[in-house]
């Protein structure tokens, strides 16, 4: 484990099952440790008005801000609510589909209570749900006004969005002019970057069942999660810099070097090390004014 308990969809939501049951504690301390890397970065919070731009069914980050003073915002293209009701799982199907409603509803009913307790653990001051804000994402439009934002703030949510360039213009418009974007992305090029589950961890629990970079390779094993968007890093930079100035670009720690063969690096001959071998990255960037191409 994580590799795939039997083959097809079911195999890969039961692996997730399994994997979400032994691991919830693991996704608090992950999730807290990125929050402490923004606030090292940014400072105090308290007061901002920050966007948490695809803040997910669990919206930790938005609730970790919202919990430590700012004015935060959840946006996200599934219907989000913090209550658990009829209602929100209507809204869900019409909105979002049948697939995402119920995997919404195992993680509301079977782990949300867990993970939070955890979260709070973590955090070490009480969570509070009362100050969060959530919002929905409707035609890539976020229901914000013109540079209303301090900091619009995203991990691992720019691979499964299907129009970069809509999103980033968004950013752009929302943002204050002073105002800063603190993004994370999970590279498709990198061993885990095709989301499959079995590569969750590919130093310490490498795959004995899907071959390393299959997504770039014979794609063998396509049943994932969620869509990706299969973006490079060159992808990134040069729809960015259409609205953004980056002032600094961190690829994350690499992952998997050992399985990096000749005859796979080879095969992979299009694509560089530093793709194939880093996570990802975080890029801080702020919005170009008016006058600025």
């Amino acid at each position: 484990m994580p590799d795939p308990i039997f083959p097809g969809k079911p195999g890969l939501y039961a692996s997730m099952l399994v994997y979400a049951l032994r691991n919830t504690p693991d996704f608090a301390v992950e999730h807290s440790r990125f929050y402490r890397s923004f606030r090292d970065f940014y400072g105090e919070v308290t007061g901002r008005r920050i966007l948490d731009f695809g803040c997910g069914k669990t919206f930790w980050l938005s609730l970790l801000l919202a919990s430590d003073g700012a004015d935060a915002i959840g946006a996200d293209t599934e219907v989000t609510q913090i209550a658990r009701s009829w209602s929100k799982y209507r809204q869900l199907l019409g909105s979002n589909g049948l697939e995402r409603t119920l995997r919404t509803a195992a993680w509301d009913l079977a782990f949300a209570n867990r993970y939070y307790r955890h979260l709070e653990r973590e955090f070490g001051k009480p969570l509070r749900f009362d100050k969060l804000q959530l919002a929905h994402i409707v035609n890539n439009k976020l229901p914000l006004q013109d540079r209303s934002l301090d900091v619009i703030i995203s991990h691992e949510v720019l691979e499964h969005v299907d129009d970069l360039e809509a999103a980033f213009a968004e950013m752009r418009r929302t943002l204050k002019p002073d105002g800063i974007a603190y993004l994370y992305v999970h590279h498709f090029t990198s061993l885990s970057g095709g989301h499959h589950i079995a590569w969750k961890h590919p130093d310490t629990a490498p795959s004995r069942k899907v071959a390393p970079w299959d997504q770039l390779r014979a794609r063998r094993h396509t049943e994932i999660p969620s869509w990706l968007n299969r973006a490079r890093a060159a992808d990134y930079r040069r729809l960015l810099e259409r609205e953004f100035r980056i002032q600094e670009w961190h690829w994350l720690p690499k992952e998997g070097e050992a399985l990096l063969t000749p005859d796979i690096r080879a095969e992979l001959a299009d694509y560089s090390e530093q793709e194939l071998l880093h996570k990802g990255f975080i890029v801080i960037a702020r919005p170009l004014s008016g006058a600025e191409p």
